[in-house]
């Protein structure tokens, strides 16, 4: 009599997946447990020099007590490492921020946003890592290529338009903002290595309002 066995495309499918896992668990298991082994051996040496067989009654509790030893030092192990992720996870939360140094006459630095050359480099040199208040009209936002990045267009008072560059953490934020609101935001000065000798990265929103009717004339 032949037994054909016939597997679903569920089953079919999960097989080619589970036995992997279970092989690595089993594997994973054996690796915390290898002491066990050293247990396992010297019982087994112990038997071969003196010819003798070691009692049942004793085998079993003594591999039952190196279990429990084996255990408990695993448990420890995990616990001293959770224990010592959260203290360097604690100790970067209470790490004190680094204090930002504000760039002098912002409105000059940022006439110079879009410039290049040699002179443009030499003239922003010192307010490399400085950081920067850019107020102006809010216009879109754009991920960047890799997107790691959000990028905003922002129009200041003089018609000139320049990008900023702000972590995809404030995604939630950026999108509740509507062209055409005033926004503050405060930046790093960065080099802009082609775009433009300054690129202002780092962002953060400070704040955001309607369009001011005067700007509006201007614009």
């Amino acid at each position: 009599m032949r037994l054909n066995l016939r597997f679903s495309e569920p089953i079919k499918d999960y097989l080619p997946f589970s036995v992997p896992l279970f092989l690595v668990s089993m594997l994973r298991f054996l690796l915390m447990y290898s002491d066990l082994l050293v247990v396992w051996s010297g019982v087994l040496v112990w038997e071969a020099l003196t010819k003798r067989s070691l009692p049942v009654e004793w085998k079993w509790p003594l591999y039952f007590g190196a279990f429990v030893m084996v255990s408990f030092s695993n448990w420890r192990k995990e616990w001293q490492r959770a224990h010592t992720a959260e203290a360097t996870l604690a100790a970067e939360r209470n790490k004190p921020s680094p204090i930002r140094i504000f760039a002098e006459h912002p409105e000059s630095l940022l006439e110079r946003y879009a410039r290049r050359g040699v002179l443009a480099e030499r003239l922003l040199a010192p307010y490399i890592d400085k950081w920067i208040r850019v107020s102006g009209r809010f216009e879109g936002t754009a991920d960047s290529l890799l997107g790691d990045a959000i990028f905003m267009s922002v129009i200041l008072e003089n018609g000139q338009r320049i990008q900023l560059c702000f972590s995809t953490e404030r995604r939630d934020r950026l999108r509740l903002l509507q062209v055409g609101e005033q926004i503050v935001a405060v930046c790093q000065i960065r080099h802009g290595y082609g775009a433009g000798v300054c690129a202002l990265e780092h962002c953060e929103l400070v704040s955001a309002e309607p369009l001011r009717p005067a700007f509006a004339r201007v614009s």
